[in-house]
């Protein structure tokens, strides 16, 4: 009977481990996720904001009005882009560990190392946005500079923990576990509408 009590008790505090690590990763990207919708709601109210400011003095917000209208268009591309993404390979399958080990990494990588279609779309992309944020960054502002240079920069050389050099997509990647390429992406699409936010409050402040 000892032994028997033993046993129960091993596995329920297993169950208790499993069932906290379930409910942490969850709780992780339910906040993340909250931090997106945040986000993409003050991007809506900061662009309101903005076109009626445009409409109000035309002349003085027409440059601006293109920048911002080329920025936003191509910034909701790669937003839309990662969540298709991230539908297509299945989200609650993620958190409930429900796909095959490298499902995730297959998506993006080619067993050669190199990206797959999907992985050579997503980082077109990015560098539209990243060619973009150069060219309307008019006044050279640091604080726009430093942030696109670290986010969306995928020709820079960045290092791993032993200071090998990989690229952009292995040191956005490094975790490359289902979880790991989901929370990364989330990053990724969460930079992205901070990058605008960002935008909109340098530019509001001229």
């Amino acid at each position: 009977m000892k032994n028997v009590c033993v046993i129960l008790s091993l596995l329920f505090c297993f169950m208790k481990g499993t069932a906290q690590h379930s409910f942490s990763t969850y709780k992780a990207h339910e906040s993340m996720m909250d931090a997106i919708r945040v986000q993409s709601d003050l991007i809506e109210g900061r662009t309101s904001f903005f076109e009626k400011q445009a409409e109000k003095k035309p002349l003085m917000f027409q440059k601006t009005k293109v920048r911002v209208g080329e920025l936003n268009r191509l910034s909701n591309n790669l937003s839309k882009y990662i969540e298709r993404i991230q539908k297509e390979v299945g989200t609650e399958s993620i958190l409930y560990d429900l796909l095959e080990k490298e499902a995730y990494k297959n998506t993006i990588f080619k067993s050669n190392g190199r990206l797959t279609y999907k992985g050579t779309k997503l980082k077109r992309k990015i560098d539209s946005l990243y060619t973009c944020s150069k060219g309307v960054n008019v006044h050279r502002l640091s604080q726009l500079e430093n942030f696109y240079e670290a986010r969306f920069n995928t020709h820079k050389d960045y290092f791993d923990f032993d200071q090998n050099k990989i690229d952009y997509f292995n040191h956005l990647f490094y975790d490359k576990s289902n979880y790991g390429m989901m929370m990364a992406m989330n990053y990724l699409l969460l930079d992205v509408k901070t990058y605008q936010l960002l935008y909109y409050g340098t530019i509001m402040s001229y």
